[in-house]
């Protein structure tokens, strides 16, 4: 049976075009507090982020407010919301007093459109054991939340497949996730075990969107969708600096080298930070918009060879042809 890409995924009475990314909110490795990321995703309407269950935990009671506050003034102007689980705040923080009950504390009180489950960052072995812990997982946090919960899978890199395609055929979630982490080493093994993932879901007969945990670099994104991905989060947006004719990613204070490929170069009525991240967020949804583009219109080379001229589409063509 041939399975159709989607293009579009509904989510709460709005349709998300795809492929999409979630610019995430996140405590670690940022430069400012999860508050003054989420205010700033508000007051610009992006149409998607994430922000962690963790986090909003974690933060004074004040700026709990304003993080609801803020979330329910996006989702009144038709964004959509994120929650994430906060293990990875959790990983890196050493925190080992949050747990899953922790999480259904966030989960039941503050408003979002879709969540990504507790997952086990430590899971069993095999297939069956996997698949079978993050169906008991979802079930488990489903019952918590008001709304949609989506599946993440983790494990060894050779049995994603086989485990993405058993947790979808039980579930059929409306997306299922993987870290980008597990895919491999290297852009091209990673594009590899995307391609691979895909074609096991779609032995299922229907078709289940694809998200990548902590995919944020646009080149990456480029090669992942062409593979077979669909969604994306991840922090790049608000750690570095965008090129947006180039779709390279540098250091903060190189935002002077480019600040004049949009208004914010001239803008000063925010500080430095906030008018490069407004620089980031603007390439950003022009650049899926092309992507989006691209994708439908079945012109992989096109998106490729725009960023990436020369050998190095090459490289990714000839990985996605099935080539080392």
């Amino acid at each position: 049976m041939t399975v159709q890409r989607k293009y579009t995924l509904g989510l709460a009475g709005t349709t998300v075009q795809l492929p999409c990314f979630f610019p995430s909110v996140s405590s670690v490795k940022t430069n400012l507090l999860p508050v003054d990321y989420v205010e700033l995703l508000a007051a610009s309407t992006h149409p998607l982020f994430l922000v962690s269950a963790y986090d909003i935990a974690s933060s004074a009671p004040e700026h709990q407010e304003r993080i609801g506050r803020a979330i329910k003034q996006s989702r009144s102007k038709g964004s959509v919301v994120l929650l994430d689980s906060g293990n990875y705040e959790r990983f890196w923080k050493g925190a080992t007093d949050w747990r899953a009950e922790t999480f259904h504390k966030i989960s039941s009180m503050y408003e979002y459109d879709i969540c990504f489950c507790f997952d086990n960052q430590a899971p069993p072995t095999s297939a069956e054991e996997i698949s079978e812990d993050v169906v008991r997982g979802v079930l488990r946090d489903q019952e918590r939340s008001s709304s949609t919960i989506v599946p993440i899978v983790h494990g060894p890199t050779h049995l994603l497949p086989e485990v993405a395609q058993m947790v979808a055929g039980q579930l059929y979630p409306v997306l299922l996730a993987v870290p980008e982490r597990a895919l491999g080493d290297g852009i091209l093994a990673r594009t590899r075990s995307v391609r691979k993932i895909r074609q096991a879901l779609d032995q299922l007969g229907f078709y289940c969107p694809l998200h990548l945990l902590g995919t944020g670099n646009p080149i990456s994104i480029i090669a992942y969708s062409i593979a077979g991905a669909d969604s994306f989060d991840g922090l790049e947006w608000c750690q570095t600096v965008v090129d947006h004719e180039t779709a390279f990613l540098f250091h903060f204070q190189h935002w002077d080298f480019v600040r004049g490929q949009t208004d914010w170069g001239s803008n000063r009525s925010l500080p430095y930070i906030q008018l490069a991240l407004m620089h980031n967020l603007d390439f950003y949804a022009s650049f899926m918009r092309k992507l989006q583009e691209s994708i439908k219109d079945c012109n992989p080379r096109g998106i490729i060879e725009a960023f990436l001229p020369g050998k190095r589409s090459e490289i990714i063509l000839n990985s996605l042809e099935g080539g080392e």
